[in-house]
């Protein structure tokens, strides 16, 4: 049961940073996210190519369907050479507005 309860802690936590805040901080500053979308991302999703859900259909998501799709799904070789908390300014960014 300890083991569970550890899990739910961390869950807990990586919620509030994949939601664009660690606790008691206030909204992170985009700027990193915006940069890195706007070099890795924005030609093929601002306007949207292909299969390639636009701007507004990525900003409908939860960030971390963002992260996992920079990190395992069909986006990581784009995010290739990102670190964690690049890929989460990303989704940060692209959930903000």
């Amino acid at each position: 049961m300890k083991l569970l309860w550890v899990g739910m802690a961390g869950l807990t936590a990586s919620a509030a940073i994949f939601a664009g805040q660690a606790v008691g901080q206030t909204a992170p500053d985009n700027t990193r996210g915006e940069a890195i979308f706007n070099a890795r991302c924005k030609e093929c999703h601002e306007p949207a190519v292909d299969r390639a859900p636009t701007r507004d259909e990525l900003a409908a998501k939860p960030p971390a369907d963002i992260v996992a799709a920079l990190t395992t799904g069909p986006m990581a070789p784009v995010a290739e050479g990102l670190t964690p908390e690049e890929k989460q300014a990303v989704a940060a960014y692209l959930t903000s507005h």
